[in-house]
């Protein structure tokens, strides 16, 4: 009998592959007089797998054909979204079009209300073995509405048939050739998403803007848009009626709308047509551009953007004014009130008003947020526009090399001494904390992206991913650790190689082969000689994803490291070559002369040294400098605690190297690499902890434990409610001891506030009572106790209006809109609508979404995405609801708050959140759905889903462990802590 069934099931499979080969080899008539609609041939096969895809017309061009159709679109086009998803992939993957050269763009723009119409004339080249292809290119929500060609001039134009296939433009020449010219015209509307040409407000006002970066292009006019495909290109725009009009280049002598062409790729031009006042020059030849409503917000801004501008020609070696000639004469930074973007476009450097604007009294967040966002943005006009990708997949170069540079003139800017100056960032714990260790969190997931792909990409939402993900970090920290293994402290060898690509390809293309060349052309003549080849050492960083982690144990005479890559879930086992730095208790020496490696291993290493087994200890990885992390044998990690116990000893040991052994522990522990007692026991050491880099990571790390233990015990009343608190009375003792809720001084140091900021919005949200007293203390004002104390410190308001908003009733969120509604400052009014996201009332909640992407919103599209990130991150029960919301309303969030890119940065803050196992579970099932409304951002949500799967494996191998330990391991400090919340409690009482 189960010799019949098997004979059976081998006929019927036979059947079925010869059935299917049948039909595929049926040939399948093609006339290019009709129309072929592809929705009607994908219903035929539709599945119960996924909803159907649509797919746009397939069309032959005559003229009664044209008009029909085109008005259809245009109807179609009105009501959808700006990002429309483009499913059929190219059979041309190296190129849309090999063979075809694009010489010129000449480009007509005419904008009308919403809608704007177009036309582009192009000198196109043919291969002489593709002449007899048809011509194509890019082109995303415009309507084409006619085409003409003629060979070699334009006297002959004549219209010419042409078709639109899965958003390309193939428009077939009567007669073959190798040169025409061919105009093409159509129309589109105005997106509201800050990318393309759109249309942007503020206040009661408009202005009109043009960012191609990096596949917009096709979304203005049709075009290849690979950044490898230079043309010469010239704009003119028709009817704009604003009072200042930027674009790359220099106006036409005796013109108004026609702009000079300059030579590039389509993704690096911008423009911006705008009222905004443009009375602030920060230095001759550099003009800052704001709304007139903003009044003495600009003097900080400007002295850090006179600094970075000279600092940037001389660190470059290459004036801004001598870029390209006919370049746009002044270089136009523009603070954009609605959106937050990359711009790349040469002359028009667009910021994010918040990031631009401060009051005289502003937070020093913010100056830290604003700085390091203009001095990258800046660097952009160089590492972006004069050197850009060859291919998107070389991207890293690029922005690896911006990040870096703009760091490196902010730290310039930011030169002198620490403990004389108040107002001085420390440039060097910023990079570790927000570039080194905030990659290493991201890149310890197991489908992170690589530096560098494997092959090219062309495909619109893998360029996405790739520009705007992990590499923004990645890049510049592995070239800061490449500086160090390459020269001493006077030879940085990557500014030296910036040079010479910036010498050797200025207004070319880049690859990764180029920048190895540029290293190698400076270094081979001075630099260290630890590793052999620039290529091979990077290779692993650069071409696979992860990162290593070295393991020291202690052996007879000496110590031993072995490597192991590191990841949260089980990986295949890659050698790097690893540069190490280390110092031991014998002779501690965590300074600038001892962050260069001696070294570099590629396997397991013996080190010849004495460590005394009872109380000493060796730290590897000086200022925490290198991307990798460290793991040592339990002896050894006995020794570190017992010193980091002792605050005297503590502070032989640099602050970055104490917050890298509590970054590494509990990373390690959440690998399963360590026990949890082990990395606990170091964040019970913070106790005696008050710099800002320790606290960094202390927050970063144990706001996944926080998030997890809160949804986990008010699941279950039989558990201690305040179990995480336990942690915070614990740590947070020398800070509140020599630091404090409350700045005892007008002026500090800058540091120090920064500090005092992240503490207090971390001990608030764990229902840190004195925390709590100091917030209800200060949120009203002593003179009228329903408007919001205007005097509370800057750095303090999101921890003091989140916790009132969240402990407090209606009458706080009245007091809060009515500050908003006078809130001069762009950056004040984030801190106040991401407060009101920390609300545990759940209509509220409900509606304040709802707001974000109503038709009258009263928040711009950036303000929107802030609103809902802060509500899934304000708690486990805000973030189903904003799970619960996206689910329903993808299709308005992707429009509202500004394309797919914005949709998947939301998106990846959610499944941050996703805090137990039902949340996690609904986000799952969301994402692989058959009707999420995803559209081209459902690979990117897959993926996300994945860390949200190796978070719920840490859950339920770990989350109970780590709540018990903290229930057996009770605070010693409980006493102390509740004098300090009964005086902390009497003296509100007193107060109020």
């Amino acid at each position: 009998m189960a010799r019949n069934k098997r004979q059976w099931k081998f006929v019927i499979f036979v059947t079925t592959v010869l059935l299917k080969v049948c039909v595929i080899s049926l040939p399948i008539q093609q006339n290019l007089n009709y129309n072929t609609n592809t929705d009607e041939i994908d219903a035929t096969f539709e599945t119960t797998l996924k909803p159907k895809v649509h797919f746009e017309n397939l069309i032959d061009v005559n003229d009664s054909i044209i008009n029909e159709d085109n008005e259809k679109k245009l109807n179609a086009t009105n009501s959808r979204n700006d990002t429309t998803r483009n499913v059929a992939p190219s059979p041309l993957r190296n190129n849309v079009r090999p063979g075809q050269e694009v010489r010129q763009h000449t480009i007509q723009i005419t904008v009308d209300g919403e809608t704007f119409t177009g036309r582009s004339l192009m000198e196109i080249q043919l291969e002489h073995n593709s002449r007899e292809d048809a011509i194509i290119f890019h082109f995303q929500d415009l309507v084409i509405t006619r085409v003409m060609t003629a060979i070699l001039t334009e006297s002959n134009l004549a219209q010419t048939p042409f078709r639109v296939r899965n958003n390309r433009l193939e428009i077939n020449p009567r007669l073959s050739a190798s040169s025409f010219i061919v105009v093409i015209e159509y129309t589109g509307r105005l997106n509201r998403n800050g990318l393309g040409l759109y249309a942007g407000s503020y206040d009661d006002n408009t202005y009109l803007a043009m960012n191609l970066h990096p596949t917009y292009a096709r979304r203005v006019f049709p075009c290849i848009d690979e950044p490898n495909q230079s043309s010469t290109i010239r704009f003119t725009f028709n009817n704009i009626e604003y009072d200042n009009l930027v674009v790359n280049s220099m106006l036409e002598d005796n013109s108004q709308t026609q702009f000079r062409p300059l030579q590039g790729p389509p993704h690096l031009w911008g423009m911006v047509a705008h009222n905004l006042n443009n009375a602030y020059f920060p230095t001759p030849n550099v003009v800052l551009n704001g709304r007139p409503q903003v009044i003495n917000q600009e003097a900080q801004a400007s002295i850090a953007i006179n600094h970075y501008y000279h600092a940037l020609n001389e660190w470059t070696n290459k004036p801004y004014l001598e870029i390209i000639l006919n370049q746009n004469e002044r270089m136009n930074i523009i603070a954009l009130p609605d959106t937050d973007r990359d711009w790349y476009a040469l002359s028009t450097v667009c910021i994010w008003e918040p990031y631009v604007f401060m009051e005289i009294n502003h937070s020093v967040k913010q100056r830290q947020l604003a700085l390091t966002r203009i001095a990258e943005m800046m660097s952009k006009q160089w590492f972006g526009y004069v050197i850009h990708p060859e291919n998107w997949r070389f991207q890293w170069v690029t922005s690896g090399l911006s990040t870096y540079a703009g760091y490196e003139v902010l730290k310039d800017f930011q030169d002198g001494p620490l403990d004389t100056d108040n107002a001085l960032l420390d440039v060097n714990t910023l990079f570790v904390t927000e570039v080194i260790q905030e990659s290493l969190l991201r890149d310890a997931y197991i489908n992170t992206q690589a530096l560098e792909p494997n092959e090219d990409i062309f495909d619109e939402q893998d360029i996405r991913h790739n520009v705007n993900g992990l590499l923004k970090y990645k890049a510049p920290a592995i070239m800061r650790m490449l500086r160090l293994v390459l020269g001493g402290a006077n030879d940085d060898f990557i500014q030296l190689a910036a040079r010479a690509l910036l010498n050797s390809r200025s207004l070319q293309t880049v690859n990764s082969l180029n920048f190895y060349d540029a290293i190698n052309s400076e270094w081979l003549f001075g630099g260290a000689d630890i590793i052999d080849n620039i290529q091979d050492f990077l290779e692993a960083w650069v071409q696979t994803t992860g990162y290593p982690t070295i393991h020291v144990g202690l052996r007879q005479g000496g110590v031993l490291i072995t490597q192991e890559r590191f990841a949260f879930s089980p990986v295949a086992q890659r050698n790097y070559e690893i540069p190490i730095t280390y110092t031991t208790s014998v002779d501690p020496n965590f300074g600038d002369d001892n962050i260069h490696p001696i070294n570099v291993i590629d396997g397991t290493t013996t080190l010849d040294m004495d460590i005394d087994e009872e109380e000493g200890w060796i730290i590897f990885n000086i200022q925490a400098q290198g991307y990798y992390r460290v793991n040592y044998d339990p002896d050894l990690w006995d020794n570190l605690i017992e010193a980091l116990e002792d605050p005297e000893r503590r502070k032989q040991i640099h602050p970055l190297n104490r917050a890298a052994l509590l970054d590494d522990a509990l990373n390690l522990a959440r690998a399963s690499k360590i026990d949890y007692e082990i990395a606990l026991r170091i964040a019970l050491t913070m106790e005696h902890e008050t710099e800002y880099a320790v606290w960094k990571a202390f927050v970063r790390n144990m706001n996944f434990l926080r998030k997890r233990l809160t949804a986990m015990v008010e699941e279950d009343e039989d558990l201690d409610q305040d179990i995480y608190l336990r942690m915070v009375r614990r740590a947070i003792v020398a800070f509140e001891n020599e630091i404090g809720f409350e700045p005892e001084r007008v002026t500090e140091p800058a540091m120090v506030s920064l500090t005092r900021g992240l503490v207090m919005d971390h001990a608030c949200r764990s229902n840190y009572d004195p925390c709590i007293a100091v917030a209800v203390d200060l949120f009203y004002d002593p003179n009228n106790n329903e408007v919001v104390n205007p005097d509370i410190p800057r750095d303090l308001r999101p921890a003091v209006y989140c916790t009132m908003v969240r402990e407090g009733d209606e009458d706080v969120r009245t007091a809060l809109y009515e500050r908003l509604e006078i809130e001069p400052s762009y950056y004040e009014r984030i801190v106040i609508l991401e407060s009101l996201a920390c609300s545990q009332d759940a209509g509220f909640i409900r509606t304040f979404l709802e707001e974000t992407v109503a038709n009258n919103s009263p928040y711009s599209a950036e303000e929107s995405v802030r609103i809902f990130k802060a509500v899934a991150e304000s708690s486990y029960q805000n973030a189903r609801l904003a799970l619960s919301f996206i689910s329903l309303r993808t299709n308005e969030i992707r429009s509202r708050y500004g394309g797919a890119d914005k949709l998947e940065e939301i998106i990846l803050t959610l499944a941050d959140n996703m805090a137990n196992a039902d949340l996690s579970t609904d986000f799952i099932n969301w994402t692989g759905s058959r009707n999420n409304n995803l559209d081209d951002s459902e690979d990117f949500a897959e993926r996300v889903a994945t860390h949200v799967d190796e978070n719920v494996d840490w859950d339920n191998a770990q989350l109970e462990y780590v709540y018990e330990w903290i229930d057996e391991n009770d605070a010693t400090t409980m006493f102390v802590s509740a004098i300090l919340i009964t005086l902390s409690l009497v003296i509100t009482i007193f107060n109020n």
